[in-house]
């Protein structure tokens, strides 16, 4: 099974997040001919089958749903590929492409308890999972990403920055005599459509970035965001290794979802499309979704090679 953490300020979106990625499979995975064909687990069924009505019904998650669903399981099946890995578009299965994925999702780490981040080698719960992870997703809130500044100020993400990067100590303790010896981190920019312009236009970046097939050119534009306002996690994920632990490539992925004006006392709703079939869906990045499950297809082979 492929285990993947996903990790993110309070407020960063992520159990929207999972939401808009379950509802990618539902949307993508529907029919025979599709790219890809999933199978939820009973376990997180429940859950998450709440926060898919929530979406598609216009409505942000509430608080019962974002404190109850912290995992969830399913098996993911692509199409063959041409090449090495599982891919998108070719119209062959490949029924041994297909791996289980279970997604964990422990919370906020500004609320993480102190000695977890700072010296201790244990974790418990559902950090233990995010501690033995394939694969890390952080989430980073686009609007809170601020331009390089010319003085030493701190800038709005340079807590979450150390706090990310003291993860990775963590888990490089606990990796440092057993478990996966790679780590692959993901990088998703999250509410990417509410950046600021200032902050595009400072890094002298294009309002929209690269396709994700363009992965070389996206990388470069993510970069030039990240290194101004996660400079210790980037140095850490690109530098050298840190004792049994190997970094992977690091991935980028640019995530939104558009929400309706506020009206008097009201609350924001997520603003819906019509799709092919005469029904709705949220109006979001799916072919960042899309990207995102190839991305982790891919992940999946090279752990069984």
């Amino acid at each position: 099974m492929l285990e993947v953490a996903i990790v993110g300020d309070r407020g960063s979106g992520k159990t929207t997040f999972l939401g808009l990625l379950y509802a990618t499979l539902v949307r993508s995975g529907s029919d025979k001919e599709d790219d890809l064909r999933f199978h939820a687990s009973f376990e997180s069924l429940e859950e998450v089958t709440a926060l898919f009505q929530q979406l598609m019904s216009g409505g942000f998650p509430d608080s019962a749903i974002k404190e109850g669903l912290h995992e969830f399981s399913f098996t993911l099946g692509l199409r063959k590929p041409r090449g090495r890995f599982p891919r998108l578009g070719s119209r062959k299965w490949n029924a041994d492409a297909a791996t289980s994925v279970h997604f964990t999702m422990p919370g906020s780490l500004g609320e993480e308890r102190p000695g977890f981040l700072q010296g201790s080698t244990i974790g418990t719960g559902p950090w233990r999972d995010v501690l033995d992870a394939d694969a890390l997703i952080l989430l980073t809130e686009s609007p809170k990403l601020a331009p390089k500044a010319d003085s030493t100020e701190r800038g709005p993400m340079a807590t979450y920055d150390g706090q990310v990067d003291a993860l990775f100590s963590a888990i490089q303790r606990w990796r440092s005599r057993s478990g996966h010896e790679l780590l692959h981190p993901i990088f998703l920019l999250s509410k990417f459509d509410s950046v600021s312009p200032e902050v595009l236009k400072a890094a002298n970046l294009e309002a929209e970035p690269p396709e994700p097939a363009e992965t070389a050119a996206r990388a470069v534009y993510a970069n030039t965001l990240l290194e101004t306002n996660l400079p210790r996690t980037l140095k850490t994920v690109q530098g050298q290794s840190r004792g049994r632990l190997r970094f992977g490539k690091p991935t980028y992925f640019f995530s939104w979802v558009r929400a309706e004006a506020k009206g008097p006392g009201g609350s924001e709703k997520i603003k819906l499309r019509r799709i092919d079939n005469g029904g709705w869906e949220p109006d979001y990045s799916r072919v960042e979704y899309l990207a995102l499950l190839e991305c982790l297809g891919e992940i999946a082979a090279l752990a069984k090679d």
